[in-house]
């Protein structure tokens, strides 16, 4: 049951084709196909007979080794004994190749083919038959392939099989030797590439060789890495006299200042004592000093002589003076000009030593970088070379194992078959049986196998709707439990009251029950009844359900809404009146003026009443509904198909819940899908199925029940064939009619194929 709003895809859960019933497929044309492929087979026994021939056969036995001789080369294994089945199936798979038959048959004799088949055959055509007549299979328990052909004639069947083993034979060692070809030249292939690749290592192991000055790519032969070893020493050497040298640079720097600070005054001083000049000067002077003295002796200071003297005297001191200020002056000067001289002499000294070692030094230094660089230079060519010999020394061995290879495949190509011939065929003496087996099996199939076939194209394009599995495929719900065919005599109306036995009344009763539960659950009061189409028994469903749910629920209104085809007034036999449903609709009255009340526990009716000239107004549909409600607990409308009527459609608007009604047989599958789509767009709050076995249903109609008619139905008369089936009798008698019919005939066929042995007999006996 679907309820709610609408989803954007009406039935979303539902499938748009119905699904093929097998089952239902045998229960309803199992006994038609069982006759008439009786009937075709009956006729074709003649057939079978007049053209059943004897069927001669040979064979041949080919073998197959699991172990082969093994040769020098051990790459491959030569046994198969682990998959020796599966080898020998798949030989035997092989055999039958269309291109192995095809050369079979064109190193055939003109005469050999004519036996088997016809000499002017396509090749083509005769490989698609020799498919058939040759067959190889494996003997179990031994090593062997059985290969046997049959055919009505005893001529060509040997040559047959023994060309067929040999084209195969001939296939497999042509196989052979174009695989070994292939992997013998992509070996020749590898083997130049790499012989290439070789001469191209050893041109660049010359040059590198040639570059770093030596052939063996170790360190130990990296001469410019030995000289800068040495050569490092010396640096350190040299790095270490230069620190030297700076330090005493910077000594004698130092003691110049400090003995810059020092006085030389006493050594001055010293010099002025010891020097003789003034020893002679001082001890002259002091004895003139003393004879200047003794003349003045006597004279007064203001006489001129010894004022001339005295002046004298003084001169001579200050001459004295003067001499001792001079030779402190030289003293002075030559000891510190001496003490600057020595100082420079000794700080150039130390700066000599100091850039002498610097220099020797930076000359260490680059021819140290120098070294270094070239010894790097040397190693990576080392490394280089190192690398190159090695990939030399693989591409040597590759070779050599080509090489090997090449020479391995070369003896392999003279090897032995796996397979071989064991026995040849012979050509048969005697006929081994006849192809009348066969004939029937085939017509057999034939027979019913058409018959099947027709009635399940009827079956698959059948659009009938005849389960209730098939509306759950159609809609995704299943329907409610079917209503059964009510027995003979019941008046179908009021089955409920009539015959509340009957299988259809206790149905219909249930599914009033079931209405009650929808009333208590959702407050459903209204519910609308409406068939797919015309025909499908809605009237007398719904009025039924009216019957019984009177007897559940005391006020029920059962309105017969099918203004232009009512069905209750004609099933009760009585003219429809003016005043009904068409009446209340184009006036203004209230709905009791309407309503018919038929007694206790009896629904009242409001009939659907005579249609006049003037259409029906749909104004007061809301109003009688309100009405009926306000009134009633439970109100039944039978209303048209939902697909024809825009009545329907109103109502639909002010109904609580709507009983489609379906006829097993009868409806359409596409037909329910496109009522209950209508309904669900139609925002119906709640819908059901309710599944019609024992309405009237209408006759076959091979344009009707077949959903997608073929197009060659076009150009069948299926009118005239719908009425010879009509006529055909019962199926049992139909069968008892065929089978007393077709014994004449069975019989003058057998009559007439012993005549055609006895022929033959005497054409091989003539005496």
């Amino acid at each position: 049951m679907m309820k709610e709003q609408a989803p954007r895809e009406a039935l979303p859960f539902g499938k748009a084709s119905k699904s093929l019933d097998l089952q239902g497929f045998l229960i309803r044309y199992g006994l038609f196909v069982i006759v008439i492929g009786s009937f075709l087979f009956t006729l074709s026994v003649p057939v079978v007979l007049l053209m059943s021939k004897p069927n001669y056969e040979t064979a041949a036995l080919m073998r197959i080794d699991p172990v082969i001789p093994s040769l020098i080369t051990k790459s491959e294994d030569p046994s198969i004994i682990n998959y020796y089945q599966d080898y020998a199936n798949t030989q035997a798979r092989r055999m039958k190749d269309h291109d192995i038959l095809k050369k079979t048959f064109e190193r055939l004799t003109p005469d050999q083919k004519s036996a088997i088949l016809s000499a002017s055959l396509p090749s083509e055509v005769a490989a698609s038959i020799l498919t058939g007549m040759i067959q190889v299979k494996p003997v179990y328990g031994t090593h062997l392939l059985e290969i046997t052909a049959s055919s009505p004639k005893k001529e060509g069947l040997a040559p047959l099989i023994n060309n067929f083993m040999q084209v195969f034979l001939e296939k497999i060692r042509k196989s052979n030797e174009s695989q070994d070809s292939e992997r013998l030249s992509y070996l020749q292939q590898k083997k130049q590439a790499l012989l290439t690749e070789i001469a191209t290592i050893e041109e660049k192991l010359n040059l590198l060789t040639k570059d770093i000055g030596t052939a063996d790519f170790a360190e130990n032969f990296n001469l410019a890495n030995m000289q800068a070893i040495e050569l490092q020493k010396q640096y350190l050497h040299a790095y270490t006299t230069r620190l030297l040298a700076e330090h005493q640079k910077q000594e004698v720097e130092n003691n110049g200042r400090e003995l810059s600070k020092l006085s030389l005054d006493p050594m001055i001083e010293e010099m002025v004592m010891g020097d003789p000049s003034l020893d002679v000067t001082s001890s002259w002077t002091y004895q003139q000093q003393q004879q200047l003295r003794s003349t003045t002796d006597g004279l007064t200071p203001s006489n001129p002589d010894r004022i001339y003297v005295e002046e004298r005297m003084k001169a001579m001191q200050e001459y004295e003076k003067k001499l001792l200020n001079d030779v402190r002056q030289t003293a002075k000067t030559i000891l510190y000009g001496k003490r600057d001289y020595d100082l420079k002499k000794e700080l150039i000294a130390a700066t000599n030593r100091s850039e002498q070692t610097k220099n020797q030094e930076t000359k260490i230094h680059t021819r140290l970088d120098s070294l270094k660089k070239e010894s790097i230079r040397i190693s990576l060519g080392l490394h280089i070379g190192e690398s190159l010999k090695a990939e030399l020394k693989h591409k040597r061995i590759l070779r050599e194992q080509i090489d090997t290879r090449i020479h391995e495949l070369e003896v392999e190509g003279k090897a032995p078959l796996r397979l071989s011939i064991e026995s040849r065929a012979r050509q048969p003496e005697s006929p081994k049986g006849s192809n009348t087996q066969k004939l029937l099996m085939m017509f057999f199939a034939a027979s019913f196998g058409s018959v099947a076939t027709l009635f399940l194209g009827l079956e698959f394009f059948d659009n009938r709707i005849r389960r209730p599995e098939e509306i759950r495929q159609a809609l995704g719900y299943p329907p409610l439990p079917a209503i059964a065919k009510s027995a003979a005599g019941i008046q179908p109306l009021r089955m409920v009251t009539d015959a509340p036995d009957d299988p259809a009344a206790q149905t219909i009763s249930n599914i009033a029950v079931h209405f009650i539960k929808e009333k208590n659950r959702n407050n459903t009061r209204v519910i609308l009844f409406s068939g797919t189409e015309e025909g499908t028994g809605t009237t007398t469903i719904a009025y039924n359900c009216a019957l019984a749910l009177a007897r559940i629920t005391p006020k029920i209104l059962f309105i017969d809404a099918n203004i232009d085809n009512t069905a209750l007034q004609a099933l009760e036999n009585m003219p429809a009146p003016n005043d009904g449903l068409a009446g209340f609709l184009n006036a203004s009255q209230p709905l009791s003026n309407y309503l018919l009340s038929t007694g206790h526990h009896l629904p009242d009716i409001l009939y659907a009443g005579s249609r006049q000239a003037e259409p029906v107004l749909q104004l007061r549909l809301g109003e009688l509904i309100e009405q009926a409600k306000a009134t009633y607990d439970i109100v039944c409308i039978d209303a048209p198909p939902v697909l024809e009527s825009s009545l329907t459609a109103h109502i639909t608007q002010h109904t609580d819940l709507c009983a489609l009604v379906c006829l097993t047989n009868s409806t359409q599958y596409a037909t329910l899908r496109k009522a209950a789509e209508k309904l669900v767009r139609l925002e119906m709050p709640a819908i059901t199925i309710l599944m019609n076995e024992g309405g009237r249903h209408k006759s076959m109609n091979i344009d009707r029940i077949l959903e997608t008619k073929p197009g060659m139905l076009k150009n069948i008369d299926i009118a005239q064939i719908e009425s010879i089936m009509k006529k055909l009798p019962p199926p049992n008698q139909l069968f008892a009619t065929l089978l007393n019919k077709s014994k004449p005939v069975i019989q003058a066929a057998k009559e007439k194929a012993a005549a055609i042995k006895d022929k033959k007999k005497k054409k091989k006996n003539p005496s």
